[in-house]
């Protein structure tokens, strides 16, 4: 029995449907004639004329017709249930009368100004409906159209980085022949200068490799499957110990940090620049970096923190912008200044989000979600 009646629901809904979708044609006023002798051939069958309750039986008669076919039908079907329950079911019954006129004078004119708003009203909502179809539309059309712009930049970035290296190859292989060939025949100045130019062109040839790595975090394909967090962990703890060797880094474990669905090598890569950013930008004598998450949270919330240098509140945003450094070019390691750019970008491409809270001089904890749920 439940079955059929889900049945006959989703068949009427979709017959609605289809009669919605030739609304305001004139068919629609066959159907709320239609609707209004279903109504009073109920009426008749369930109750004899002197019943009364006359104007509720036509009610959900009217409400149907203003919503299968818009306001005009509507009106029209409160037209018919005033005629009918006036002549059909008020003394003398089944009679056109003045006298059967005068008796619903007032219970007519209700029924019409409620028949006026509801039908009003329905129409105003399925206006509104149909506007704000509209505007999901092109604001789905619009993000399309972003999003498609947004993979043609970055292709397009991609390509013209990989176009410069080859130019700027050229230009630190030429400045390297010139100090061995003429080396001798230049001054201090002179192979001062090409010594820069080695230097720059170097930091060049990074910079645009960063920017290669982020255009392309914008097209390739996410990769979704059962990672191993604490694993990805070990296998970063573990590159990173060769670094630290003579360092005294801890690095302390928080718990498990259960599974996630993404891809390890890019999750890696968003704890290897966090670990590494905590352990470089630090200056106490006793340096630890913590990595836990809190999976009491939903989405469960992953953190890098350290007792480093700190990040002042103005700067919290700047961290995230390509190639933006905070301190000069050779302090704390260097570096191109995208690493934590490049961090967001592969957070935010699995749904999640990156933020974090620092007191200067004390540490910074990053956190983050991603969008795969831990177990």
């Amino acid at each position: 029995m439940p079955h059929l009646l889900k049945t006959f629901v989703q068949n009427l809904e979709q017959l609605i449907a289809r009669l919605q979708a030739n609304r305001g044609h004139y068919s629609n006023f066959v159907v709320a004639l239609a609707l209004m002798g279903v109504a009073l051939l109920v009426r008749l069958v369930m109750a004899p004329v002197d019943a009364g309750l006359q104007y509720v039986t036509f009610f959900p008669a009217v409400t149907l017709a203003a919503v299968i076919g818009g306001l005009w039908p509507g009106l029209f079907a409160t037209i018919l249930g005033l005629t009918l329950a006036t002549f059909f079911f008020t003394e003398p019954y089944y009679s056109f009368s003045s006298e059967a006129l005068r008796a619903s004078f007032w219970s007519n004119i209700v029924f019409l100004v409620d028949g006026i708003i509801v039908c009003s009203s329905i129409e105003a909502m399925h206006r509104y409906r149909i506007k704000y179809a509209a505007e999901l539309k092109e604001a789905k059309h619009q993000e399309a159209r972003v999003v498609a712009l947004n993979k043609s930049l970055d292709e397009f970035t991609y390509i013209a980085a990989h176009d410069l290296k080859e130019p700027l190859r050229g230009i630190h292989n030429y400045a390297s022949f010139l100090k061995e060939d003429c080396a001798a025949q230049l001054d201090e100045t002179g192979n001062q200068y090409i010594d820069s130019i080695q230097r720059l062109s170097e930091r060049l040839s990074t910079l645009i490799d960063s920017l290669m790595i982020y255009s392309r975090l914008g097209v390739e394909e996410l990769i979704k499957s059962s990672v191993d967090v604490d694993a990805v962990i070990d296998a970063v703890a573990e590159d990173l110990n060769r670094l630290w060797t003579k360092e005294g880094i801890e690095l302390r474990r928080n718990g498990l940090l259960g599974t996630v669905h993404g891809d390890a090598a890019r999750i890696g890569e968003v704890f290897q620049n966090l670990i590494s950013n905590a352990a470089k930008y630090n200056d106490k004598p006793s340096r630890w970096i913590g990595v836990g998450c809190d999976r009491s949270a939903t989405p469960p919330i992953f953190y890098v923190r350290d007792n480093g240098i700190g990040i002042a509140p103005q700067h919290h945003e700047n961290v995230f912008r390509i190639f933006k450094r905070l301190h000069e070019q050779n302090k704390y390691g260097g570096g191109t200044g995208a690493g934590l750019t490049i961090v967001r970008k592969i957070i935010e491409r699995y749904g999640g989000h990156i933020w974090l809270e620092s007191v200067p001089g004390e540490g910074t904890v990053f956190y983050f979600t991603l969008s795969g749920e831990t177990q």
